[in-house]
């Protein structure tokens, strides 16, 4: 595992970092994108983002065990609040991908 700072410096060298993961799924490592992701949820597990980066890093990761697991906490931590809708299109989109087995593996 990187250090903290050193997924903090990577992911704040990417213009973009959050809209390319989580809108356009173009970034190119995804590795950082697990740990970023993975960081957030050790600071704030009660967060649906963390969740959201781990489970699209881990299907382009081919760890498709882990990205459905990663995505079911992300559809029950945003069953009752505000960020339902800004991640329906998200769960959509990665449910999709998972079930038709569609694990990039950039």
């Amino acid at each position: 595992m990187k250090p903290d700072l050193e997924i903090l410096t990577g992911a704040n060298k990417i213009e973009n970092f959050f809209g390319r993961v989580l809108l356009e799924d173009t970034l190119e490592d995804w590795n950082l994108a697990k740990d970023f992701g993975e960081l957030l949820i050790r600071l704030t597990p009660e967060e649906v983002m963390g969740h959201a980066l781990v489970a699209r890093a881990c299907r382009h990761l081919g760890e498709t065990e882990r990205a459905l697991k990663e995505l079911a906490r992300c559809r029950i931590m945003t069953k009752h609040t505000s960020e339902t809708e800004l991640f329906v299109l998200f769960l959509a989109e990665e449910e999709k991908h998972l079930s038709e087995g569609d694990n990039k593996t950039d």
